[in-house]
């Protein structure tokens, strides 16, 4: 995989002030929170037609854990069968222990309740940060990261992809606040500590590595 670019240091490092901002915001209660979720909200919480709203459903629950382990597990599969075994353990480590035993750990640190109103799906546990949010990060941002290696031949597939996996992060991100199950600002630091994550894993475990000619 290839070495981690300056931008990207850059760019992690902004993540990084995002979700400790957030996380000092959140765990204080401070007003400024309260403000960007009721802003957010109103901009996203409109009523929509029932098949669009019902459409939306479906794409949250694609984000649940069952859906996702699986998806995980058979790409691991895959990638150790094709000797891709850093591969298998870049996505795996992210998607499993990152996203699942890290946040489940910065929930019950947080403890912030779910929103009440109006909500379309069921959810239990704490809601700070969006679980969804940074596993969608960590699932979508890890295949983008692997396809980037591997597509030196073939850059119009790789873009296609990285856009296609870049537009789900964020709709699975959004839907998870029009359902009502969500803050805003639980969304942004599930991205934001999902990207710091994905490059502190890049980082580990390529940071010896070259692309190959």
């Amino acid at each position: 995989m290839a070495p981690i670019s300056k931008t990207r240091w850059w760019i992690t490092l902004g993540a990084a002030i995002i979700f400790f901002t957030l996380l000092l915001g959140v765990s204080l209660q401070q007003a400024w929170v309260t403000g960007f979720d009721r802003l957010i909200i109103g901009w996203i919480r409109h009523p929509l037609p029932t098949t669009l709203t019902q459409a939306i459903v479906t794409i949250t629950h694609s984000g649940d854990p069952q859906p996702v382990t699986a998806i995980t597990l058979i790409l691991v599969l895959v990638l150790v069968i094709t000797r891709h075994t850093k591969g298998a353990l870049f996505l795996g480590w992210n998607v499993l222990v990152w996203a699942g035993i890290g946040n489940s750990f910065i929930k019950h640190l947080v403890r912030r309740p779910r929103p009440t109103i109006d909500r379309l799906v069921s959810a239990g546990s704490y809601s700070f940060p969006s679980g969804h949010a940074i596993t969608a990060m960590l699932l979508w941002g890890s295949l983008i990261a692997m396809i980037a290696w591997q597509s030196h031949e073939n850059r119009r597939w790789a873009l296609g992809l990285t856009l296609a996996f870049s537009c789900w992060i964020v709709i699975i991100g959004l839907s998870r606040i029009y359902v009502g199950v969500h803050y805003p600002s639980d969304v942004a630091a599930g991205w934001s500590l999902g990207f710091v994550l994905l490059t502190v894993t890049q980082w580990l475990l390529f940071r010896k590595e070259v692309p190959s000619s």
